[in-house]
């Protein structure tokens, strides 16, 4: 089938490199409509990224990579755009995720790395930044993709009720702790393992918002899951390493909280990605995001009408 958007490119890249001297092969893709591609030429490696811009907004990636890149932290740097295009040649971080890195003698040592980079991008100064609010009305926004693609439809009005209920004590425990810069999407997939040291992408949908939110993405991720007894003894490395004034345990909770509000966008958003997008590979995901929701149902009474819901 013929690839416009790929044909396109390579004249872009033959524009770039002033001849056809290249190689071009698929690197990934992802929940959204970008594609990336590995390009080889010369013993040198590059990712092109492909993001239609009527669906993608490939300025904000640039923007934020450079402010990433300004605050020391290893974001690929952007070596030639066409933002009218939609295309980016940028540095190539390697083929090594933090997920393929993992194995048991290093877990802990690896994430405490990804904690110590999280505390770092969370002290990156915003005030002159012009980066979205995780204000409300997005945290609401997402929050009904639960009922606009997982719930079934003749889902009863008292269930809905008690749902809108939770949403707003979600909403609440998100804008009532402190505002950081916020990856939005921070987990083993978006972090590169290069030369010992995280790297970090896939940040484009970067908004202020709660400190917890990446911390959750990263130790209560989609597609990986840590022990109870590692999870604890990780947040609190978090919650030592940034001198939190808050108790462990209000800690843990505003955690806990702000992990049912993301896995309960995630069941949506997964859902979507089948119904809508026909990306059914994130079907085999819901399980584990199921059972992280499920968890904060037994553990918290107020919870549990979500294990007859869900």
């Amino acid at each position: 089938m013929y690839d416009l958007r790929l044909d396109q490119l390579e004249d872009w890249l033959e524009i770039f490199f002033d001849d056809a001297n290249f190689t071009l092969s698929t690197a990934s893709d992802d929940a959204s409509f970008r594609r990336y591609f590995r390009i080889e030429r010369s013993n040198l490696s590059f990712i092109a990224m492909d993001a239609p811009p009527e669906k993608e907004n490939s300025e904000r990636f640039v923007e934020i990579a450079e402010l990433l890149r300004n605050n020391n932290i290893h974001a690929p740097k952007i070596i030639d755009k066409d933002l009218d295009l939609g295309f980016l040649l940028i540095e190539d971080l390697g083929s090594k995720t933090f997920l393929q890195a993992l194995n048991k003698s290093n877990k802990l040592a690896l994430y405490k790395l990804a904690i110590d980079e999280l505390i770092k991008i969370q002290a990156i100064d915003l005030q002159d930044q012009t980066l979205s609010q995780y204000d409300e009305a997005l945290l609401k926004t997402e929050l009904n993709l639960l009922i606009d693609w997982y719930l079934p439809k003749n889902t009863s009005q008292q269930s809905l009720d008690k749902l809108h209920q939770l949403f707003d004590q979600l909403v609440q425990n998100s804008l009532n702790s402190p505002q950081v810069f916020v990856h939005r999407d921070y987990h083993c997939r978006n972090l590169m393992i290069t030369n010992s040291n995280i790297s970090v992408i896939d940040f484009q949908d970067a908004v202020i918002g709660s400190n917890t939110y990446d911390l959750v993405s990263l130790l209560k991720d989609a597609y990986f899951e840590l022990s109870q007894h590692d999870l604890t003894a990780l947040l609190g490395y978090y919650h030592t390493q940034t001198n939190n004034t808050n108790s462990f345990d209000e800690f843990e909770k505003q955690f806990d909280l702000m992990g049912l509000q993301r896995h309960l966008k995630i069941l949506g958003i997964f859902m979507r990605l089948s119904l809508r997008d026909g990306k059914n590979q994130y079907l085999d995901n819901i399980p584990l995001v199921k059972k992280y929701t499920l968890q904060m149902a037994d553990k918290y009474p107020e919870f549990a009408f979500l294990k007859a819901l869900l």
